[in-house]
């Protein structure tokens, strides 16, 4: 079976690109497949994880997607070449490999429709890595009343170019009756990319909270200091360390850096995104995630597999489906910081709780080993 996977590069040390890397050299050690990687932009750049030899590689070399240095009516002229360009290298390459699927992983109306036009006899999937109702709750941030409508009929766009494809892969329940296809929706959990051998010292207190993610609006880092300079007047001797990309150069750091200043936090450290994450897990006493959206939340299973008990926002979609509430974590209120403050100094001042919390989310991330995973895309990808 020939599978083609689409994305615009695996430049960045973001949860998606993890995951379709390891999904990719899991599937592409099996007799069964022949895996085939297409990227729109990755111009002979080191992939940002490890890609197994056995996975064919096709750069198409063409700046689709990729951020214009051009100003005014001369962007629209690019960014409609680029896009020519784009539509005609992808119709050949998938020409000349005839692949029997073709899986999209990003989520621009373009390249969607590029492959929906592509005159292929194949099966068409996309993997929603964002969750359908969270397409539009970022919207909130865009000030302009003019600017928010043509954000959200982009997003409608978006949202109908999936609901075309043939099948629909999602990472939680709720977000798949959400969409309300039940015979073009299917089910399947992100996995992690390893089990640690031993969990976060529980002997010994880090006095360390972690919390990992791209700096941007989505992750509401701005509302996790500010949940902390409730915590700093209560337990001044604990640390914030958050570990994030830069969201291609369009996140939110310079903002967060000045937001700290402006609180006065002294014990929070914002610190670049790193290949050895679980190294920061297991220097942890738990995880806190503040994000206003996740259709799954990796880290959380990444956190639970090191011993990290969880605090998080009850969220659309991931957390509800992946923490038990008073057994693997805490679930806060949407957005409610105070109680997001509250929660994070009930958990340092209950070192028991924290210890049992965390022995038992241990035990509930063996669910998502990637061994239980790939045997629910291997049994995918033959029913189709």
């Amino acid at each position: 079976m020939k599978i083609v996977f689409l994305c615009n590069n695996i430049k960045f040390l973001n949860g998606v690109e993890r995951v379709l890397t390891q999904k990719m050299n899991l599937l592409a050690e099996c007799a069964d497949y022949d895996i085939y990687l297409i990227t729109y932009n990755q111009y002979g750049d080191p992939f940002s994880f490890p890609l197994s030899s056995k996975v064919h590689h096709v750069d198409l070399a063409t700046r689709y997607i990729s951020r214009c240095s051009f100003r005014g009516i001369y962007q629209y002229i690019d960014r409609y070449k680029s896009e020519r360009v784009f539509r005609k290298k992808l119709n050949e390459v998938l020409a000349k490999l005839q692949p029997h699927i073709v899986v999209c992983t990003d989520m621009h109306v373009a390249d969607l429709k590029a492959l929906l036009t592509a005159k292929i006899n194949a099966v068409r999937i996309v993997e929603c890595h964002c969750g359908r109702a969270a397409y539009f709750e970022d919207l909130s941030k865009i000030r302009k009343f003019g600017n928010r409508m043509r954000q959200y009929l982009l997003k409608l766009r978006l949202v109908n170019a999936i609901k075309q494809f043939d099948k629909i892969v999602v990472m939680t329940e709720s977000e798949k009756k959400e969409w309300n296809l039940p015979d073009k929706v299917v089910c399947i959990p992100n996995m992690i990319v390893h089990n640690p051998l031993k969990s976060s010292t529980n002997n010994h207190i880090h006095k360390r909270v972690v919390s990992v993610g791209r700096y941007a609006y989505q992750k509401g880092f701005d509302m996790l200091l500010e949940a902390w300079k409730i915590v700093e007047c209560y337990h001044p001797d604990w640390h914030l360390d958050i570990y994030g990309s830069h969201d291609g150069g369009n996140g939110e750091f310079v903002q967060l850096q000045k937001q700290k200043e402006s609180l006065g936090l002294q014990n929070v450290s914002l610190h670049e995104s790193t290949m050895d994450i679980y190294s920061a897990y297991m220097e942890s006493d738990f995880y806190v995630m503040s994000s206003r959206f996740e259709s799954f939340g990796l880290v959380l299973v990444e956190a639970m597999s090191c011993g990290l008990p969880i605090i998080s926002f009850d969220c659309l979609y991931g957390p509800i489906s992946i923490i038990k509430d008073g057994i693997t974590g805490k679930l806060i209120p949407k957005d409610d910081v105070r109680k997001l403050g509250d929660a994070i100094c009930w958990m340092i001042e209950h070192p028991v709780d924290r210890l049992r919390m965390g022995k038992n989310g241990r035990k509930e991330s063996e669910t998502y080993l990637p061994e239980n995973i790939i045997t629910l895309w291997h049994d995918f990808y033959k029913s189709l």
